[in-house]
């Protein structure tokens, strides 16, 4: 492959390989040679200068970096709200910005993966945003759940517990023994009389229990059994969120 004949002085040097299939190829000054280079390592290229159609070294048409930054990128936007995972979005969110500005780099030598390059940084910028909701997510999941599974010190008894066909209603009180205003779930379990293995279970919610005051509850289930008793499987804080945890 010749020069164009307009007159144009080139300064013997590298440029990007105008047959396509390398990153760079040299140029004498007069004319350019079988010398190229890929990502830094050189070769001679067996075509020579020929401009027919040779398949590109595999190096030559990827940007490793750019895609990996897209990925991560995304990841981070999908998990960074998470709570406790938001750590794994955090990592996520990084990499995809420090990939995104090397795949840059490396499309400005190669024309390759410009732009998934530019979309890991913009979607690493947005994971780490989401990230920061993510951690505020987490801590106020952490205090939910402290809430739940410390509840006030409370005394609880079931004063009644009475069948109408299949619904049973379980009646009682709770008695709260610290020095705040508290909230409670109680667990009530329907067993088979003589027993304490639960048929049926359900939850009831007493909130703004003022100290050292009682508070009454009722709670109603469909049970199969024909002889039952109602007795406290559990107490605990306010449900994170509204939402049951077994313990």
């Amino acid at each position: 492959m010749s020069d164009s004949n307009d007159g144009t002085t080139i300064v013997a040097g590298w440029y990007p390989d105008p047959t396509g299939r390398f990153e760079l190829r040299y140029h004498n000054g007069g004319s350019w040679t079988a010398d190229v280079s890929t990502t830094g390592v050189r070769y001679i290229d067996p075509a020579g200068t020929s401009p027919s159609p040779q398949p590109a070294p595999a190096s030559a048409g990827r940007n490793g970096p750019a895609v990996a930054a897209m990925v991560l990128g995304i990841v981070s936007i999908g998990i960074g709200w998470l709570p406790y995972i938001v750590v794994v979005g955090v990592v996520a969110s990084v990499l995809a910005i420090v990939l995104g500005a090397v795949g840059r780099s490396r499309a400005n030598k190669t024309g390759v993966g410009s732009g998934y390059a530019l979309t890991g940084i913009i979607t690493g910028l947005v994971g780490a945003l989401v990230c920061v909701g993510g951690v505020l997510f987490t801590i106020a999941f952490v205090r939910e759940l402290d809430r739940y599974t410390n509840p006030a010190p409370n005394t609880v008894q079931i004063e009644q517990c009475s069948n109408d066909g299949s619904l049973v209603t379980a009646m009682g009180t709770i008695t709260n023994l610290g020095d705040d205003t508290a909230d409670f779930s109680i667990r009530v379990d329907f067993v088979r009389r003589g027993t304490d293995n639960p048929d049926r279970r359900a939850r009831v919610a007493v909130d703004d229990v003022p100290p050292g005051e009682s508070a009454p509850f009722a709670v109603t289930r469909s049970v199969s059994l024909d002889e039952v008793d109602c007795l406290v499987g559990s107490v605990d804080g306010p449900l994170p969120f509204g939402v049951e945890i077994e313990t």
